[in-house]
């Protein structure tokens, strides 16, 4: 599924973060990725990891359940530095609107 995921979706980006999605049949799914060759310590990946997936649920839940299709979705952390989480918020809550933007122009 994430083969496919990469090699066939469309890429929405605000950075630091980057959205890969693909439109699927079964349910939404909600993947959140932050790379070891740009952030050396686990410690603060798994910190940015749990700050997208409260991101993820303030701004994903409400656009999700209006659509019509199911999605895949993958999140990524690009940057190389250790984000604020009120930046790293309002970058979310920017990717999301382009993201909804890009599923309307599509349709």
């Amino acid at each position: 599924k994430i083969e496919e995921l990469f090699l066939g979706g469309s890429f929405v980006g605000a950075f630091p973060l980057r959205l890969v999605f693909i439109q699927t049949v079964d349910t939404n799914k909600l993947g959140v990725s932050v790379g070891k060759k740009n952030i050396k310590s686990a410690v603060i990946r798994n910190k940015i990891k749990r700050q997208l997936r409260v991101a993820s649920k303030k701004h994903f839940l409400s656009l999700l359940k209006k659509l019509d299709h199911k999605y895949s979705i993958m999140v990524l952390y690009i940057g190389k530095e250790t984000p604020n989480p009120t930046a790293l918020d309002k970058q979310f809550k920017l990717m999301v609107e382009r993201f909804g933007k890009k599923l309307l122009d599509n349709e």
